[in-house]
């Protein structure tokens, strides 16, 4: 079933249950990767824990088109992707997609959060195997095309 969502408190409530829930693969694709929805300790938690529990399984891809914002601010979801390197991979969106303001999140292939512009008005599904695998394609198409972002790289001396 799907449900409108048209508020921050409904979106963050929305990413919350869907990465909860989530039990091998979690795509995220989000223009500056939103502090309201992406920064917060519950995100954390359950990518951390999908990781710990899956293991090598697990993938976290998260597509931005700018990280600029949230690498200076020390977004947490960065910070674990720092160190996840081998379940969390951050990728910058092609010239050709980086126009395109909607924010996806979307888990194992059978559910999708979407926010078609900026903002928290959207929709959620957490069992539609058909819109999320519509959306998994165009992500993957995207991931394809998109370059690794150096600015999310863990560093080490």
């Amino acid at each position: 079933m799907t449900r409108r969502i048209t508020s921050a408190r409904e979106s963050i409530d929305a990413v919350a249950e869907l990465l909860a829930s989530a039990c091998g693969t979690v795509d995220i694709l989000s223009p500056g990767l939103d502090p309201v929805l992406f920064d917060r300790d519950e995100v954390v938690a359950a990518v951390r824990a999908l990781a710990v529990h899956v293991g090598r399984r697990a993938r976290v891809r998260l597509l931005l088109r700018d990280s600029t914002t949230a690498v200076r601010s020390g977004h947490r979801l960065v910070g674990l992707a720092r160190q996840l390197t081998t379940a969390v991979e951050t990728r910058r969106l092609a010239e050709e997609d980086a126009r395109d303001e909607a924010t996806w999140v979307i888990v194992d292939a059978r559910a999708i959060a979407q926010w078609p512009a900026p903002g928290y008005d959207g929709t959620v599904a957490s069992d539609s195997r058909a819109a999320a695998a519509r959306a998994g394609r165009l992500f993957t198409e995207r991931w394809e095309r998109a370059e690794p972002d150096p600015e999310t790289r863990r560093l080490t001396l």
